[in-house]
């Protein structure tokens, strides 16, 4: 009777306890209301919209992750067996050479994000700027493996090669250019063809230089080209009339007359040599005083102006000996009127002397430094002997015009 009433227990007991099994969570030691991503009508979840906030959990779903499935990176019910770390979910193309901060290149907005990729590049070798910043990565690494790009040369000519040999204007491989691309073409410019090639110090494009196309100057390739003027400009060192080069002797050291900006007009300076140019001789044409060249021309005024001082008759100056230092006399705006100034040695624009000839004071014709005053001012010489005989001081008196003129300079008493 015992024994039946245990087996009766047991068998009860075992019926219970198959009626309400106690299930164990999938997903794993998480204590969480079911309902948050369950719904009593069904089991099946929508993960797409789930009303867990993920935020709770140390990893914020950002950018392209807000979108994605749950079962994309729990792949097992368990949800703490999933790593944090990018490499857990996104395969490495890179194969680790480029390191496991994933997050220097790519952001979590999208795996591939150009701005972002640009700012990691400009901690290599080669910074990414001008055309280089707007190209997709693959087209500069472009290795036997995709996105390997540990070792991809940073020389211009490894990927520039077709634009290399496809250039025309000038061609490149028949000029014999040198594949150093960055001489001609800047890391900064938009595109290929927009070349900034500096010319070297010592032949600068400058002036009218600069608006050139490389073949005018360069007409026999662009190895030993010549950088004196007259290898291109003689033409025009030959053809200029005003004045004759060749005929005059000019040096072909073009650039001691002419300047990059412009053949015409030249920037000869006249004032670098021993005769300046001032006044008048600035209107004159060059030929008017180099009419035999412009070599050893003379500088001495009387050279010029003989035919001037010939044909002067107020006064004449061959007959009155005046000297052929012309300057002193004449200024060089104009040969008339001259600039002696009789004022500063006596005064003959005011008075009685303003309408006095110049030959009857000068009476010497072939001497104008000697002069007469007593012989228009009549004196009786007794009466001035008489007034000048208490003069006992230096100079003495002498009845003669010089020693008249050393007492009264002004022509006064």
């Amino acid at each position: 009777m015992i024994r039946l009433t245990i087996l009766a227990v047991l068998l009860t007991a075992t019926v219970g306890s198959a009626q309400t099994p106690q299930a164990g969570n999938p997903h794993g030691d998480m204590d969480l209301d079911c309902r948050f991503c369950h719904t009593e009508q069904g089991w099946d979840v929508d993960d797409r919209n789930p009303a867990f906030d993920h935020d709770g959990t140390g990893f914020p779903l950002e950018g392209a992750h807000v979108g994605a499935a749950c079962r994309d990176c729990h792949r097992e019910p368990v949800f703490a067996h999933v790593g944090t770390a990018c490499a857990d979910c996104h395969t490495d193309a890179h194969r680790g050479r480029l390191g496991i901060d994933c997050a220097a290149c790519h952001t979590s907005n999208d795996w591939v994000d150009p701005t972002e990729a640009r700012r990691a590049h400009d901690g290599t070798r080669m910074p990414l700027v001008g055309a280089h910043a707007r190209v997709d990565c693959d087209a500069c690494h472009t290795g036997p493996v995709a996105g390997e790009y540990v070792g991809t040369q940073t020389d211009c000519y490894a990927c520039h090669r077709p634009d290399y040999e496809a250039t025309t204007d000038p061609g490149h491989l028949g000029a014999g250019f040198g594949t150093d691309c960055e001489r001609c073409h800047g890391v900064f410019a938009a595109t290929w063809g927009a070349g900034d090639f500096n010319h070297p110090p010592s032949f600068p494009l400058i002036g009218a230089h600069g608006g050139l196309d490389c073949r005018e100057c360069h007409t026999d390739g662009f190895s030993g080209a010549p950088t004196d003027c007259v290898s291109c400009h003689r033409s025009e060192y030959d053809n200029t009339s005003e004045p004759v080069h060749p005929a005059a002797g000019f040096s072909t050291d073009c650039a001691a007359c002419h300047r990059t900006t412009a053949w015409v007009p030249s920037t000869w300076d006249h004032d670098v040599t021993a005769f300046s140019l001032t006044g008048d001789h600035r209107r004159q044409d060059c030929v008017a005083c180099h009419d035999t060249g412009y070599v050893g021309t003379p500088t001495d005024c009387y050279a010029c102006h003989q035919s001037d001082y010939d044909g002067t008759t107020e006064p004449v100056h061959p007959a009155a000996g005046f000297g052929t230092d012309c300057a002193a006399c004449h200024g060089t705006s104009a040969w008339e009127p001259s600039t002696w100034d009789h004022e500063e040695r006596f005064p003959i624009a005011s008075g009685p002397h303003t309408e006095t000839s110049c030959v009857e004071c000068h009476v010497v014709p072939t001497d104008y430094k000697a002069f007469e005053c007593i012989l228009c001012h009549e004196h009786d010489r007794t009466d001035t002997d008489a007034d000048h005989d208490e003069i006992t001081e230096p100079p003495p008196y002498v009845y003669a015009s010089p020693n008249c003129y050393e007492c009264h300079p002004r022509g006064r008493s």
